[in-house]
């Protein structure tokens, strides 16, 4: 599917949206789905000791992205950074891995934590986003049925909102490169 038919079809949250985001987001979900036949998507929140976030988050994403390399599934990813209404920084980050590779969102969980403990020690966390929605959709691409492509979209979509943006100092969002 090109970007403009899957933007088109996309199923998003009835929540205000930054358009810049969510196109960046389903860009790159697209490409993703479009180079594996199967595409497993994974929704983590991540939360790290006050002072840390900043410098910290950029650390765990490299060595998080690293380490899911290594395993050979070929990770892409989007962060969206927010501020809580208590004033707490957090990220939200959706996983697109090989669904060739793996069928479980367990050891990218498993992953995750490691990386973050050895980054931060304790204080840090992971969230497994499974609380009234599905976690770990697979995505068949030659699959006729959209169910679970929408239901991955709106997931991903959950990062383009703009509440919880406003307050946030530096770069609230970034992905994978986009292949052109």
């Amino acid at each position: 599917m090109n970007d403009d038919e899957f933007l088109s079809t996309a199923s998003v949250l009835n929540i205000p949206m930054n358009k810049k985001i969510l196109k960046a987001s389903f860009k790159l979900m697209n490409n993703y789905i479009n180079e594996h036949a199967k595409t497993l998507v994974i929704r983590e929140d991540i939360h790290l000791p006050e002072g840390t976030e900043q410098e910290a988050i950029i650390r765990i994403n490299k060595r998080y992205i690293e380490k899911e390399k290594n395993a050979g599934y070929a990770p892409a990813h989007i962060v969206a950074r927010e501020i809580s209404s208590k004033g707490k920084v957090h990220y939200h980050m959706v996983l697109f891995v090989n669904g060739e590779k793996t069928e479980s969102t367990y050891p990218h969980f498993e992953n995750m934590k490691k990386v973050i403990q050895n980054t931060v020690g304790p204080g840090g966390s992971v969230h497994y986003c499974n609380d009234g929605h599905r976690n770990g959709i697979m995505i068949h691409r030659d699959n006729p049925d959209l169910t679970d492509l929408h239901e991955a979209q709106r997931q991903v979509s959950y990062l383009a909102k703009t509440d919880q943006k406003e307050g946030v100092k530096g770069k609230t969002f970034f992905t994978s490169r986009i292949k052109r």
